[in-house]
C-alpha cells in the first residue's frame, strides 16, 4: 500500500468531528502495539531528526512560526526532535522519541530494552550505542563513512526508514511533537506493510484493532503518555 493513501484516509477521517475518537483509538493501539517488540539477530539502527512543531494554540513567551518552517539554527539543538529507529533485516522495526538534540546514555538504554541480548547490530558509532550493546552482548558493526558499506555491512534498511519518516513528516507540514511517539508507530506500521495491497492491508488493521481493547476518556488523549520535551 502506498503510504500517502493512509494518509489520505486519516485526513478525510479527521473532517468528520464524530470520527475523531475513532481514529485516536487507532494512533493509541498503534502506540501500543509497538511496545512489546524486540527485535534480534540482524539490526541496523540509527537516529533521524525531525523539527520540534507544535499546533493548534499559542504559548506565550514562545514565538510562533509557520508550520513546516525549518529549526532556526543549523545543527543539533532543542528545536530537533531525535527518533531512534531500529530496523531488523527481513523482519520488524522500532521507532521511539525520549529526547531532544544529541541522545544520552540512558535515552539509549530506554530504546535497547527493545534489542535481544547477543544480536549483531550496525551502527554509525555513536559512543552511547557502543556502551550499552556491550553491556547486552551483542555484536556492534560500526560503519561511520560510507568507504566500509559493502554487500552484508551497510545501514541501507534503516536509513531508507528514515527517508520514509522524513517524506510523511513534510507531507504532514510537521505533527504536534507532544504526539511524536503515536506517529511513531505509524511510521512503524507502514514500514511493516510498505508495498502491501491496500485492502489486504486493510483486513489486517481491522484484524489486529479487533484483538486489541482500548478504553480511555477524551481528556486522557491531550494529556496522558505525552512526549515529555515538547513545549505545551
Amino acid at each position: 500500500m502506498e503510504i500517502r493513501c493512509f494518509t489520505q484516509l486519516l485526513k478525510l477521517m479527521y473532517m468528520n468531528p464524530l470520527l475523531f475518537v475513532c481514529v485516536t483509538n487507532i494512533f493509541i493501539s498503534l502506540k501500543i502495539w509497538s511496545v512489546p517488540y524486540v527485535l534480534h539477530h540482524e539490526i541496523e539502527m540509527d537516529e533521524t531528526y525531525v523539527t520540534h512543531c507544535r499546533k493548534g494554540r499559542f504559548i506565550k513567551d514562545h514565538p510562533g512560526k509557520k508550520r513546516g518552517t525549518c529549526a532556526s539554527r543549523a545543527g543539533l539543538s532543542d528545536e530537533k526532535v531525535c527518533i531512534f529507529t531500529a530496523v531488523q533485516r527481513l523482519g520488524k522495526c522500532i521507532a521511539r522519541s525520549f529526547n531532544v538534540a544529541k541522545p544520552s546514555i540512558k535515552n539509549v538504554e530506554d530504546f535497547c530494552q527493545s534489542v535481544a541480548n547477543k544480536s549483531y547490530v550496525w551502527t554509525d558509532g555513536l559512543q552511547s550505542y557502543t556502551k550499552v550493546l556491550c553491556e547486552k552482548k551483542c555484536t556492534n558493526k560500526v560503519l561511520n563513512t560510507y568507504s566500509k558499506y559493502d554487500a552484508v555491512n551497510h545501514l541501507n534498511n534503516v536509513n531508507s526508514f528514515h527517508s520514509m519518516i522524513k517524506e510523511q513528516y513534510r507531507f504532514y507540514q510537521g505533527v504536534s511533537s507532544k504526539y511524536i511517539n503515536r506517529y511513531n508507530a505509524l511510521f512503524t506500521l507502514q514500514k511493516e506493510y510498505q508495498g502491501m495491497d491496500s485492502q489486504e492491508f486493510l483486513l489486517l488493521i481491522m484484524k489486529r484493532l479487533r484483538g486489541q481493547a482500548s478504553y480511555f476518556f477524551i481528556r486522557q488523549i491531550r494529556k496522558e503518555d505525552l512526549f515529555k520535551f515538547a513545549i505545551t
